[in-house]
């Protein structure tokens, strides 16, 4: 048994002795709050307690499991895999420790921000000690292969991160400039964790270089149903709060296809709302032209568009164990997929 954070975590199996392809996904989560906790020991006592807080913290660890996922098929890689995807759950966290604060963001998953109570300056170096604690560990790897993968994803998350916060109030950008957001923001991380898992698996050139397109298109397809929802979805239903995107004067799919379809004139006056601050006073006008423009249609087809190249690169993958891994994880986006059938125009900022 193992106590982490009040929570009893059943821990059967020799971690040392039992190859990763002999158990599952439950399994290995278990071990991998199991080396997190036991992980975060190796900090400095200045920010032990704080980066506890934020990566203990519950989370979905989807770059854990895509690493998992890639890299499960090869026997005796066990600490390696879990030691890889350790650090890019930890590059994650230091990207949500700032972005919390960019945001000013009170809570997260139900629980306080780092910042809402250490203060912005902590949580700053908080966040940096995590990115750093993150490329020290990818350092015990005998090739600089592993540093290199964190490393170019980890810059390109923030630049990422830089050029959606910049472009903050800009309603005009182009959507190419739209999907370079997601890809940097989301997509690199996920493509490095899916090349992580597969480097260390040994799969071909070929094949690693497959599962990192997938994890790019993965990314654009998560953060695309994550702007539908903020778009128009219930918060009691989807377990997040609704419009902060919106709110914050970020652009999200359905607003810039929206402002693609509309008229001249109906777009000048509605980057003039947008601009001012006042979507919520002119919901009803949003409503009745996302309606009338049939925008939620059209995000739903951005996505099965998106999900669908994913598919497809699966099935593309030479070695069918890893597909039928991969094939498993996107049974995951099931329910978000039957999700998008529920959001509802009207739902528009429903908080």
């Amino acid at each position: 048994m193992l106590m982490v954070y009040g929570k009893m975590l059943q821990t059967n199996i020799d971690l040392d002795s039992v190859p990763v392809s002999s158990f599952g996904t439950n399994d290995f989560l278990i071990y991998f709050e199991r080396y997190l906790a036991e992980l975060l020991v190796q900090l400095d006592s200045p920010v032990i307690d704080f980066a506890r807080h934020v990566v203990l913290s519950s989370g979905k660890r989807i770059r854990p499991l895509l690493c998992f996922c890639c890299g499960s098929n090869k026997p005796g890689i066990t600490p390696d895999l879990l030691k890889a995807s350790a650090i890019l759950e930890l590059v994650h966290v230091a990207t949500l420790v700032h972005d919390d604060i960019i945001d000013e963001s009170d809570l997260r998953r139900g629980t306080s921000t780092l910042h809402s109570f250490a203060g912005d300056h902590t949580s700053i170096l908080v966040g940096d000690a995590l990115f750093s604690f993150a490329l020290e560990l990818a350092t015990d790897f005998p090739t600089t292969k592993i540093c290199k993968i964190v490393a170019k994803a980890t810059r390109l998350t923030c630049s990422g991160e830089i050029l959606q916060t910049s472009s903050r109030g800009d309603f005009t950008i182009p959507r190419e400039d739209y999907f370079c957001f997601l890809q940097y923001k989301t997509g690199e991380l996920f493509k490095a964790s899916c090349q992580l898992g597969a480097e260390l698996a040994g799969h071909s050139k070929q094949d690693i270089e497959l599962v990192g397109e997938f994890g790019l298109e993965l990314g654009i397809c998560y953060q695309i149903f994550d702007d539908l929802v903020d778009a128009f979805g219930f918060p009691d239903i989807v377990d997040k709060p609704t419009g902060a995107d919106t709110n914050t004067g970020k652009i999200t799919l359905p607003l810039l296809l929206l402002l693609e379809s509309v008229s001249h004139s109906e777009k000048l006056f509605l980057v003039n709302i947008l601009k001012n601050d006042t979507v919520a006073s002119n919901k009803d006008l949003f409503v009745n032209l996302f309606e009338k423009y049939l925008i939620l249609n059209k995000c739903k087809d951005e996505f099965h568009s998106n999900f669908s190249k994913i598919q497809n690169l699966v099935h593309s993958l030479s070695d069918k164990s890893l597909a039928t891994n991969l094939l498993s994880f996107l049974s995951f986006f099931t329910s978000k997929i039957s999700a998008l059938e529920s959001l509802n125009t009207r739902n528009f900022l429903a908080n």
